[in-house]
């Protein structure tokens, strides 16, 4: 079994696991059958639709992606795809910590508040927690993905 705890990023005092972290449970148990994704619209946005098969039942999620947003503009089909992904494992009861949004939604929704997360870990740790380092989409230099420096200690 993976460790989940390298999938957990902690964002405004809440933990939430990352779509790659839900995927990797999903992918080590028993219960799932299938992934399957469909876009349901192109336009005006990127909208994608996710559905999760379990032995327990069928679950989606649904996306969209937001053009005005830089990652979403470039790459609109894998993060709206990545995002509903996200959300029907969560409904399918995969890495739920604290609810169903995930650590690549919340920064996704709010990226000016989280040091803007916005790209998976890197395989580096951050020397100081030991938490997976992240790359800043706006300035390329990683930072730790639990946001230590944020914290007061």
């Amino acid at each position: 079994m993976t460790n989940q705890k390298q999938f957990i990023v902690d964002i405004h005092g809440k933990q939430y696991l990352t779509v790659a972290g839900r995927v990797q449970m999903a992918h080590e148990s028993k219960t799932l059958q299938s992934i399957q994704t469909e876009v349901l619209t192109h336009e005006p946005v990127v909208l994608v639709k996710a559905t999760v098969t379990t032995t327990k039942g069928i679950f989606t999620g649904i996306s969209a992606a937001n053009p005005s947003k830089m990652i979403e503009k470039m790459s609109p089909y894998e993060v709206a795809e990545t995002s509903a992904v996200g959300r029907a494992l969560g409904f399918a009861g995969f890495g739920i910590i604290e609810g169903i949004a995930t650590a690549d939604e919340i920064v996704k929704a709010f990226p000016e508040d989280t040091g803007t997360i916005a790209t998976p870990p890197t395989d580096e740790r951050c020397p100081k927690c030991g938490e997976p380092m992240f790359r800043s989409q706006k300035t390329g230099t990683k930072y730790c993905s639990a946001l230590c420096w944020k914290k007061k200690s």
